[in-house]
């Protein structure tokens, strides 16, 4: 695991291919989270030590049905950490994991300093998290919103992009100092961070003129 800033960690898996993509671990006092991106094949098992000394993992918590694989189930039985997913993403989830805890599909606070912030365009039942870390608020976003290697965009299709460009919008009413997003492993881009609310806003706001 990398620790890229004070208690999150990026963690890659274990055999690494330009098809596979990177995880985060997030150390918090009020319990540890887990924002996983596994292929159905893929593990990071050689950081599950580590993963136990810093305390374990109290949270799995999925995006969307597209984070949902049967390494879910694994982390399970390891961690005893539930998957978490919106009600709306519920039944495409379970077709795969097992031990799913499902939240409505609302802005509200699912564990101490962790807010379900309901984000569709991407998939129609997603939702980013935003996390209280020391005097940092970061908002976890899946792969709602993405880095191509090139650019940031936020991914949806023609028929769902004006629920993006409002998710986009509702975003701004949000406070965050740095956005993480779970993208290719060989991409060295998977973060941005802000240095004031207008920066953060101007950001939001050209993610929506390219769609």
């Amino acid at each position: 695991m990398i620790e890229c800033m004070p208690n999150i960690f990026k963690v890659e898996p274990s055999k690494i291919t330009p098809s596979k993509y990177i995880s985060f671990f997030v150390a918090r006092n009020t319990g540890n989270l887990l924002f996983p991106c596994l292929a159905s094949s893929s593990t990071f098992e050689s950081s599950w030590q580590e993963i136990h000394e810093l305390g374990g993992v109290a949270s799995q918590l999925l995006g969307d049905m597209h984070f949902a694989t049967k390494q879910n189930d694994v982390l399970y039985a390891e961690f005893g950490a539930p998957t978490r997913c919106s009600i709306l993403e519920e039944p495409d989830v379970r077709r795969k994991v097992t031990n799913v805890e499902a939240f409505p599909f609302e802005r509200h606070e699912i564990a101490p300093g962790v807010i379900a912030i309901p984000t569709p365009g991407h998939r129609p039942g997603a939702v980013s998290y935003l996390v209280d870390i020391d005097d940092t608020n970061v908002l976890f976003a899946g792969d709602s919103i993405w880095h191509d290697e090139k650019k940031w965009m936020a991914l949806s299709n023609k028929k769902n992009r004006p629920m993006m460009k409002n998710t986009l919008v509702s975003l701004r009413e949000e406070r965050f100092t740095s956005l993480f997003v779970n993208s290719s492993v060989k991409n060295p881009v998977y973060r941005i961070d802000f240095s004031n609310h207008v920066e953060k806003n101007e950001f939001l706001d050209e993610l929506a003129d390219a769609l």
